[in-house]
């Protein structure tokens, strides 16, 4: 009968009691941060990690409770075995970084069915705090830092709880709060005033963290970066006068110069030319550019977005300003630029823009020739095409001309979705679909200018951008772009045949083009909630506290740290640098000494005894008699006599009241203090009397 009631009685009270203990509250707040910190690290983990994540947080929590035992050592040990064999499997595919984080996981996964000791719990508790360092490899926004910054507080949390038995959760709570805001002034410190030192090692590159571009473009690669509108990088000029006009902004990264009827990609004979000229220590056209005194440029700062790659977008053309750049960047002979490492994480990098300078061809005849180069593997009839128009015209600018003209008034159609075209892509788009992408276009458009004797080749990048703020352009996966470059009097000059079948690409982004079109970048049930004015003021206000944190926080880099302090100091030197690190270290000195020093604490007086002694100095005063150390009883003996009956009486009321709360434990409430004031009342009135 018993066991029947128990069967019925709900779970909810069950857990109830169980979580009103100490540790096993605390364990489940140490399994509710684990399971937020595996659903932020979705992009590293393999699906059957996750699963096994979930599934071990469900069973612990299920061993809370007396109804449900946990499994025994030889299971998980069993489960260990069989997850090592399926990491070895499917980590090589993976890559190192994923592959540890997916290790680290499944351990914590194991261990966290089994945990009973104290030791148990504190290693739990340090393998959170690294898994948190690892959601920050690959997020660093400032939604990210609130959001660990919250995980972190569940875990000191949980840790109060699980020793602090007998301390209420309210003042668990409390207290790890008071820790928080007390080593916030000090982590704000050490940012601003530490060496902001380079990594000790260069992180392994994880394929699952790969965004944007690709070095390779077959029509309709950039098409699929369409439907994406992550952010790529931020820019930020001095002035608003500064920042270009929208058909303007061309920010280049990638010239693909090969192509071999089906894919464009960077010519191996461009990669070994650079890597000699390197060698040769021959200067970069940008290098020269830059060294000239040319009488307008532009200043600007780029914040780029992980992409795991060297390449940077920039305004074409951009030389880097090296002195201000946390990482070296280095300028091509083709106007492009590399970094030093591959971009792992948000990086600020400051360029320099001149709008009125030409891209030369910087390695002569090379170069011309290079993108001569015309692939005989199909499209026939688009080589057909450029002989054609080689015989018709005379010089390169009418050739490009006629291609231009062609895409404007011949039937083209721009469209993100348009057929496949496996075989011949050149000419199934030029003569059969008459349909595409900015790639079908640039592409189409390059293979029948080398056809007929002109140079060209394709550059991809992004175009356009939104304005965050007057003087801040945000540019997005969507805004991905190719267009064509051709060498006409030795100066390569650009041309977008897109813009002749969609010019408002150029002038009013993607979005309103294929609006025009009567297309959308993408359709979900939320489009028309997220085209309302309040989702798109929450959504600016959402980007520009991101760019803020970005610029100020993650930007802020060892070149930052410097041009700070020499603001503050003027010309660095080392003795500077050692007064700065020593004064740092003396604050967070003083700030520790303020919050765990003893503080001389002042005895706090009861409403009783306060309203008490306040009744004897009236008394003194009437009197003559003086308390010093007397008892109380002692003194009421000596002065009741010489007191009226009405002031002798209010002072044995107050006496008795303040015995009866000080050693009967007596609780105070609000009509004891009104009595007694009351009877202090009546003391001063009788003094007045007798007066």
């Amino acid at each position: 009968m018993n066991q029947v009631f128990l069967r019925r009685i709900p779970r909810f009270f069950i857990y109830k009691a169980v979580f009103s203990q100490p540790r096993a509250l605390a364990i489940l707040l140490l399994c509710t941060a684990f399971s937020l910190i595996i659903a932020t690290l979705t992009a590293p983990l393999m699906i059957w990690v996750l699963m096994l994540g979930g599934c071990a947080v469900i069973v612990r929590i299920a061993g809370l409770s007396t109804m449900h035992s946990l499994p025994t050592s030889r299971t998980v040990n069993l489960l260990a075995i069989l997850a090592v064999f399926a990491l070895s499997w499917f980590g090589l595919s993976a890559g190192l970084l994923d592959s540890m984080i997916n290790l680290l996981v499944v351990a914590s996964g194991l261990k966290i069915m089994l945990v009973q000791k104290t030791r148990d719990f504190h290693l739990l508790i340090c393998t959170c705090l690294f898994l948190i360092g690892c959601g920050f490899i690959s997020s660093l926004s400032v939604f990210a830092w609130l959001g660990y910054t919250a995980i972190l507080a569940l875990l000191l949390i949980a840790t109060a709880i699980y020793h602090g038995a007998g301390v209420s959760i309210k003042k668990n709570v409390k207290f790890v709060t008071v820790l928080i805001v007390q080593a916030a002034p000090i982590a704000l410190l050490l940012f601003l005033l530490l060496p902001q030192l380079p990594p000790l090692w260069q992180m392994p590159t994880s394929k699952s963290t790969e965004t944007g571009l690709s070095d390779t473009v077959t029509p309709g690669d950039i098409a699929s970066l369409a439907s994406s509108s992550a952010l790529a990088f931020s820019a930020t000029f001095d002035s608003p006068n500064d920042v270009p006009i929208a058909e303007s902004r061309y920010w280049r990264a990638i010239t693909l110069e090969h192509f071999d009827g089906k894919t464009w990609s960077i010519s191996d004979k461009r990669k070994q030319a650079e890597q000699q000229l390197a060698l040769m220590g021959k200067p970069t056209p940008l290098s020269v550019l830059a060294e000239n005194d040319l009488p307008q440029v532009t200043n600007y700062e780029l914040i780029v977005e992980p992409t795991q790659q060297t390449w940077l977008f920039a305004l074409e053309p951009s030389s880097p300003n090296n002195r201000e750049n946390s990482i070296y960047v280095r300028s091509l002979f083709d106007y492009t630029l590399r970094a030093n490492s591959p971009i792992s994480s948000k990086k600020a990098f400051y360029m320099r823009y001149f709008p009125n300078a030409n891209i030369t061809n910087g390695i002569g005849k090379f170069e011309a020739q290079l993108n001569l180069e015309v692939s005989m593997n199909g499209n026939t009839r688009a080589r057909m095409w450029g002989q054609t128009l080689a015989n018709q015209y005379s010089n390169a600018q009418d050739v490009v001309e006629a291609v231009m003209r062609e895409f404007g008034n011949g039937g083209f159609r721009y469209t993100l979705s348009p057929n496949a075209m496996p075989t011949d892509p050149v000419d199934r788009f030029l003569f059969e679909e008459r349909a595409g992408f900015c790639a079908h276009y640039a592409g189409a458009m390059v293979y029948v200018l080398r056809a007929a004797g002109v140079p060209a080749r394709m550059v991809t990048g992004y175009q356009g951008g939104s304005a965050l703020n007057e003087n801040v352009l945000q540019i997005r996966q969507y805004d991905s772009h190719a267009w064509v470059e051709a060498l006409i009097n030795n100066v390569w000059v650009r041309f977008d045949p897109t813009s002749m079948a969609a010019p408002s690409r150029l002038t009013f982004g993607l979005e309103r083009a294929l609006e025009e079109l009567g297309e959308s970048r993408q359709t979900t049930i939320l489009s028309d909630f997220s085209n309302s004015a309040f989702f798109a003021a929450l959504q600016s206000w959402f980007q520009q506290l991101d760019y803020s944190w970005s610029k100020w926080v993650l930007g802020f880099d060892n070149a930052a740290q410097t041009n700070m302090f020499e603001e503050l100091l003027g010309a660095l030197t080392p003795q500077k640098m050692r007064f700065v690190f020593l004064t740092a270290l003396g604050l967070v000195g003083i700030i520790l000494a303020l919050y765990f020093l003893p503080k001389r604490q002042r005895k706090t007086l009861s409403p009783s005894h306060s309203i008490l002694l306040k009744a004897i100095k009236h008394v003194e005063a009437e009197t003559g008699v003086q308390r010093g150390n007397k008892t109380l009883s002692t003194y009421l003996a000596e002065v009741l006599p010489l007191l009226s009956a009405d002031a002798a009486n209010a002072l044995q009321q107050l006496s008795a009241q303040f015995e009866l709360d000080s050693y009967a434990q007596q609780a105070e409430t609000q009509q004891t203090q009104t009595n007694m004031k009351h009877q202090l009342k009546v003391l001063k009135q009788a003094r007045k009397k007798k007066s």
